[in-house]
């Protein structure tokens, strides 16, 4: 055979690959519905930018700060596409092998990767504004390992509808043995699967699968984070003597700073002012004057968010064919609307009271933001399933459940700049009790037979009894929660312990570990792989994206000499 027929055999193969794929897209998507999912999806996607502006609301006014928001919302997004390319997408139950390729449903793994991508994304927000952050390879591997390993498997045990193996806690094991379709459009006949009885977990578009898992997230990476500061300072002695080295590690050189607190003599008067700032809880979450946040950049992320969520609750029906999936979709997004008016008028009248109570003369419009963003996580879950009355006492409650969440982060002294345990991991535990309260069976089976490509579904008895379905669904949310904070405790604990220079020499990079720059004196990496911690010393263009600590040369530093500099040390560093 020569080269052109061999060229020819070739191109033959591909054309009929892609036939055979057009005819299994056929399966699954009309062209309304594809048009729909992949509008949706890009909808979902475009969430990146509300994240990032609310994000950078509640950082600081220093240039530093509100580039490494940005810097470290593209690195979570490139690490989410690559991860959930690779190993995501398989482990979610949707195609039997890793690394999509032509067999596969690109419209269906597009839609699914913006799910995974923004549970990866809403870490984002806790450490905005602290001095010490998330190294940049930390943010990379954290959202990689949660696009690939965290959020999969549970999109895998609560949303898949394929063979019995991936029907966990699915409601689609209720299919009554008629038909279902894969992810990879190949139909099948099975019996229910009776491992786990009658036992079914909904979460319509993530209330937990998304956001419980996001907030539990990011509610270990502040116990981590606080228990930097307290290595940090000094103020905690740490068991382990090699990793004593990492103790205040912006001013090693200080002796004094290194011993233990309790043995510090403070003058009274500092004693004193440190009393006056210890606020209360009512002070801490109203500051006098509505804090010092962006509110512009918090108000036009929020109303991204609030746009784009319509997108992620309503096109998670799949479909746009018949008068039930219309009806369905209408049903989410009145059920959004009237829960987000409902707990953002809440919000605005606590915001009033605490105001009339403090004498203040300015509303604290971030928490008023942050209350409508509360309530449309917690009804993600059920928008389809209740009817909208619900919707307003769901949106009024969830303020109360906000609050609540606030208060945890207050007692514990963590730092949760955009408020994100709250927000996404206790509202979303919510929102996850709210199917098994306020939902009605008929509009379950309903959505999933018409919307979700599932014929004749019929649910387990059980669920008619509302103490059954809240059980069910108390079980799925609380397992949610443990894989999630347990994954990523592993995760960050294995971050946390190992040194950078160590990493640095393993990977034969020693001379990074302490090098010169002309422009900005000595630079050093110092500490864990998880932290970085930003200088008190301030550079003339305002710091590295990268988390730089600018010390400059001695011959510049008289034109911004930092309040705690000393002239006697050999050297100052900077950690990247």
């Amino acid at each position: 055979m020569n080269d052109d027929s061999q060229c020819t055999a070739i191109e033959d193969s591909r054309c009929n690959s892609v036939g055979t794929l057009a005819s299994r897209y056929a399966d699954r998507y009309s062209d309304a519905s594809a048009t729909w999912v992949v509008s949706c999806a890009i909808l979902m996607f475009f969430m990146k930018a509300g994240f990032l502006y609310v994000e950078e609301a509640f950082s600081r006014s220093e240039a530093k700060y509100r580039r490494r928001v940005v810097l470290a919302k593209y690195v979570d997004t490139f690490a989410s596409t690559i991860g959930f390319w690779l190993f995501g997408y398989a482990f979610s139950g949707n195609t039997s092998g890793f690394a999509v390729g032509e067999e596969q449903d690109y419209i269906f793994w597009f839609f699914r990767f913006t799910f995974a991508s923004n549970t990866a994304t809403i870490i984002g927000g806790t450490l905005v504004g602290q001095k010490i952050q998330l190294r940049i390879m930390s943010v990379f591997i954290y959202a990689f390992f949660m696009s690939s390993f965290i959020h999969p498997p549970l999109a895998r045990w609560m949303w898949s509808a394929g063979r019995n193996e991936n029907l966990m806690f699915s409601p689609f094991r209720f299919c009554n043995g008629t038909r279902t379709v894969e992810r990879d459009h190949t139909f099948s006949n099975y019996s229910v699967n009776e491992d786990l009885g009658e036992f079914v977990f909904i979460d319509f578009a993530g209330s937990g699968v998304v956001h419980l898992c996001g907030g539990m997230a990011a509610f270990m990476l502040q116990l981590f984070h606080r228990l930097e500061r307290k290595v940090s300072d000094g103020s905690w002695n740490v068991p382990c003597g090699w990793l004593k080295h990492q103790q205040n590690p912006g001013h090693a050189t200080n002796e004094v700073e290194l011993q233990d607190r309790s043995t510090v003599q403070q003058p009274e008067a500092e004693l004193a002012e440190q009393e006056d700032e210890r606020e209360s809880f009512l002070k801490w979450m109203y500051p006098k004057g509505g804090g010092d946040e962006n509110v512009e950049s918090a108000a036009l992320g929020v109303l991204i968010l609030w746009t784009t969520w319509f997108g992620f609750n309503a096109g998670s029906t799949e479909s746009m064919e018949g008068k039930i999936a219309h009806a369905s979709v209408g049903r989410i997004a009145l059920v959004m609307a009237l829960a987000a008016a409902s707990g953002g008028l809440t919000s605005t009248i606590v915001s009033g009271l605490v105001q009339m109570y403090k004498r203040d003369e300015t509303f604290n419009s971030n928490e008023i933001a942050n209350g409508v963003l509360a309530c449309l996580v917690a009804v993600t879950g059920c928008c389809p399933f209740i009817d909208p009355p619900w919707a307003i006492l769901i949106g009024v409650l969830t303020i109360f459940f906000y609050h609540c969440g606030c208060y945890i982060v207050f007692k514990l002294d963590l730092w949760d700049g955009a408020r994100v345990f709250p927000v996404h991991g206790v509202c979303g535990f919510w929102g996850v009790m709210c199917v098994g309260i306020f939902s009605r069976n008929c509009l379950i089976e309903e959505v999933y037979e018409t919307a979700c490509f599932c014929e004749n579904l019929v649910l387990p008895h059980t669920l008619e009894t509302q103490g059954f379905r809240f059980l069910f669904q108390l079980a799925g949310g609380l397992f949610i929660a443990v894989w999630s904070a347990v994954l990523c405790a592993m995760l960050f604990f294995i971050l946390w312990i190992f040194p950078i220079k160590l990493i640095l020499y393993a990977f034969g990079l020693p001379w990074l570990c302490n090098f010169k720059n002309a422009e900005r004196g000595t630079i050093e990496f110092k500490g864990n792989m998880l932290f970085t911690h930003f200088s008190e010393i301030k550079s003339p263009s305002g710091g590295g994206a990268l988390g730089l600590e600018t010390t400059p040369p001695a011959d510049r530093l008289s034109a911004y000499q930092p309040p705690a500099y000393h002239p006697d040390e050999k050297s100052d560093s900077e950690k990247l």
